[in-house]
């Protein structure tokens, strides 16, 4: 017998991580992973997911490294393309030194794979200024 469990992620990040701009988050806590359409090897920076439509969520307390603004933002790469997920992003006006929450949550859908094309899709959080990264997490939860 085969028991079903829905495909979930809650990855996280307890110590502080610094981040160059445009680098990405690292999760190297998988504090639960089942089913098998979500992959995340522990430390990583990627969540690999197959066909499906995902709720995704990130937060994580942000200290900038200089003033100005500072967010995170869910960049999508699949063998062909690699971009930002239009509203998958949070964007603050931080003070250099001083933590900020930032999160965001959103909907994600991976269209099927056929032979001639591969639409399996990597999820990375990516910092776009450079800052100190504490207490990050990821939850990915496969919907349908």
């Amino acid at each position: 017998m085969i028991c079903y469990e829905k495909s979930s992620l809650n990855a996280a990040a307890v110590a502080a991580q610094s981040v160059a701009a445009n680098a990405f988050v690292s999760f190297p806590i998988n504090n639960l992973l089942t089913g098998v359409a979500i992959k995340h090897p522990a430390g990583s920076s990627s969540v690999s997911l197959i066909r499906g439509l995902y709720l995704v969520s990130v937060n994580a307390d942000v200290v900038p490294a200089a003033a100005g603004n500072i967010g995170l933002q869910l960049l999508s790469t699949t063998e062909s393309t690699s971009s930002v997920i239009n509203g998958a992003e949070s964007i603050v006006t931080g003070v250099a030194d001083t933590a900020v929450n930032i999160s965001f949550t959103t909907l994600v859908r991976v269209r099927p794979s056929c032979c001639a094309v591969n639409n399996t899709t990597s999820l990375q959080v990516q910092a776009t200024a450079a800052a100190t990264i504490n207490r990050a997490a990821i939850s990915v939860v496969k919907l349908a």
